[in-house]
């Protein structure tokens, strides 16, 4: 999954034309999402990552994180969402 998939399943969620990019942050006062949009969002990726033969874990510790948060960006959610992906299919 790119930033770009992820970026459209944000359009289609806010279901609004927004201006966003693979850098533009997730949760926060910047965010174009709020947080049921997070939640939703996160939910299509679960969807998603069934179909893809995995199971997408937006609850564990990491993801949590402040520090380490996979939601900074469309960016940093691809690059987990595919970390798990590619873990899963040893």
């Amino acid at each position: 999954m790119t930033s770009e998939d992820i970026i459209k399943i944000i359009k289609e969620v806010v279901e609004e034309d927004i201006e966003i990019n693979d850098q533009s942050q997730l949760v926060g006062g910047e965010s174009s999402l709020d947080s049921m949009g997070l939640v939703q969002l996160c939910l299509v990726l679960e969807e998603r990552s069934i179909e893809d033969g995995f199971s997408f874990d937006w609850t564990s510790e990491k993801a949590l994180s402040s520090l380490n948060s996979i939601f900074k960006s469309p960016k940093t959610l691809s690059l987990e969402y595919n970390r798990q992906l590619k873990s899963n299919k040893k």
